[in-house]
């Protein structure tokens, strides 16, 4: 009876493996198919990893092989962001005329011909500061305003206060457009703050492309005649030498010419170690110990016969006559006292003398200087224009530029790094070199709006010590009344 059922177990093991085999055959149509599939579906993804793969390696580079940004594109950051100034005409009113306005032209046909900008400057001439000064505030009232104008630090104080300047100070210090700090400190000190108002908040109201200094010239060969050997540096030494020159004369001349405006009263009082404006800049001091100081030693000259008043004409002409064995003023007149010694010596028949500049003699230990010159201002118009007027101002007080139009000018440049592109002009002009050695010293006159109002005031008050009044007395009433004036016309 087992045995029948062992062999039915063989028998359906053997049929089990048949239908193994059978279905193993049968799943072989089914690999084939798929595999071709597979070949086919390669065969449709070669043709799209190749263009794939091609856009994605050649851009890679692309940023490397960029064309420069376009010259002159706006900035993208900071307060100029998105300002354009290209193709901006900017009209510049200034006060330069001969010599130097011609000279100024081809200075300005070189910008307005290779500035990147697209910037044309159009400069006009309006006259003197008193005459742009009177154009300027009609302009504020009818809105119609240049670019760009030249005044004094107190002539900024009048347009600001009726808001119509812009600050230069976003300008200087823009990272895009601005100055760097080596640029910045590579003016002179006193040149760069001259124009910084505390009265408004210290906004930068206007830029120094030049600048004059307050000397004093003196005749080297007749110093040298009386027996001494050099300029004065103290006011002891220069009084000694005044009046020997004066004893010379004997007619009442041959000293020192006095000098009675603002400049020169601001100019003694900062070479006896004093200042005509408060600590803070806001306000005058005329009674201070050191201008009580340098009018007396004046006066004291004065009544002496060591010195003279001289109000026809220039003193260059006296200085050439040997009527002055000193005189003081602007070094912008360097040419004229350098003229008119020839021409007298000519006319002489004798061999000019030679002389040279200085500072004021000083109680200091080291000479100050009175620091005086024009700035240019930016009115305030549209954003663009304004841009526009500083990208030129930028170019005009450049080192290269500026060595072009101190030798235009006779002026002095404002950076120090100038000297560097002026060529042989200072050892061909040895006054002028003289003097750069005392632009380092420098200090300024008041920037107040009233300061051309109390600049008459001042000339009165030295004209009443120099005939006896009190000084005390005379400098505490100008005092008083500089700041009263100041106060009326910033009041709102």
């Amino acid at each position: 009876m087992k045995t029948p059922k062992l062999i039915l177990l063989l028998a359906a093991l053997v049929i089990l493996v048949l239908v193994g085999t059978a279905c193993k055959k049968e799943a072989t149509p089914t690999v084939e198919p798929t595999e071709v599939v597979v070949e086919e579906t390669e065969v449709i993804i070669e043709p799209t990893e190749e263009p794939t793969a091609e856009p994605t390696e050649e851009p890679t580079p692309e940023p490397t092989e960029a064309p420069p940004p376009e010259p002159c594109a706006p900035a993208t950051e900071g307060a100029l962001a998105g300002v354009d100034p290209r193709g901006q005409t900017v009209v510049w009113w200034h006060q330069h005329s001969g010599s130097r306005e011609e000279g100024l032209a081809g200075m300005i046909a070189e910008f307005n011909s290779t500035n990147e900008c697209g910037i044309t400057i159009e400069a006009q001439n309006q006259g003197g500061y008193n005459d742009i000064r009177d154009k300027m505030n009609a302009g504020i009232a009818t809105g119609e305003l240049p670019g760009l104008v030249v005044g004094y630090q107190n002539d900024q104080a009048f347009y600001a206060l009726a808001g119509g300047l812009a600050d230069i100070n976003p300008y200087m210090n823009d990272p895009y457009w601005g100055l760097t700090a080596e640029d910045q400190a590579d003016f002179y000190a006193a040149f760069l703050q001259q124009s910084v108002h505390p009265a408004f908040d210290n906004m930068r109201l206007g830029f120094p492309p030049n600048r004059s200094i307050e000397i004093m010239y003196y005749n080297q060969t007749w110093l040298e005649e009386l027996g001494f050997a050099g300029p004065p540096t103290t006011p002891e030494e220069f009084k000694e030498m005044a009046c020997a020159a004066a004893a010379a004369n004997g007619d009442g001349t041959g000293g020192y010419i006095l000098r009675d405006d603002a400049s020169g009263l601001a100019a003694w009082t900062f070479a006896f170690g004093g200042d005509v404006l408060t600590e803070d800049g806001t306000g005058y001091v005329y009674n201070s110990q050191a201008t009580i100081d340098a009018l007396a030693f004046q006066k004291s000259m004065l009544d002496e016969g060591c010195a003279f008043f001289f109000t026809e004409g220039y003193p260059n002409t006296e200085f050439a006559n040997r009527r002055a064995l000193f005189t003081t003023g602007s070094s912008s007149g360097m040419p004229y006292y350098a003229g008119d010694t020839a021409t007298v010596a000519t006319e002489q028949g004798k061999t000019a003398d030679v002389w040279g500049i200085t500072a004021i003699p000083h109680t200091t230990a080291d000479p100050v200087v009175n620091v005086y010159g024009g700035d240019v201002m930016i009115p305030a118009t549209t954003p663009e224009t304004q841009l526009a007027a500083w990208i030129f101002v930028k170019w005009y007080t450049s080192p290269e530029v500026q060595a072009q139009w101190a030798q235009i000018s006779g002026y002095f440049p404002t950076r120090a790094s100038t000297w560097d592109f002026m060529g042989d002009y200072v050892s061909t002009n040895a006054q002028y070199g003289q003097a750069i050695d005392l632009l380092q010293f420098g200090a300024f006159e008041p920037q107040l709006i009233s300061y051309q109002s109390v600049r008459d005031l001042a000339q009165i008050a030295f004209n009443e010590v120099m005939q006896g009044a009190d000084i005390q007395a005379t400098l505490d009433a100008l005092t008083e009344e500089a700041n009263a004036l100041q106060v009326e016309l910033m009041a709102p």
